[in-house]
């Protein structure tokens, strides 16, 4: 059975994987309808916080490590 599908067992996977690809149509038609103008400039706004935060507190590492070595 490595290289064939038993014939009883083919109609049932042709079914699984055609009940497999509706739900993944599903989901990809649900995810585009949610999409939102204003939620995602609140999440672009968000994510530059973020990395302005983030290269801040990198920013202030990096200063403190060289102040320690310059001591």
């Amino acid at each position: 059975m490595s290289g064939e599908i038993r014939p009883d067992l083919e109609p049932l996977l042709i079914r699984i994987d055609e009940r497999v690809k509706a739900i993944q149509e599903a989901i990809r038609e649900i995810n585009e309808s949610r999409r939102c103008p204003t939620h995602a400039e609140k999440l672009r706004t968000l994510e530059r916080m973020v990395w302005g935060c983030a290269v801040a507190v990198a920013g202030i590492t990096i200063r403190l490590v060289l102040q320690a070595f310059r001591s």
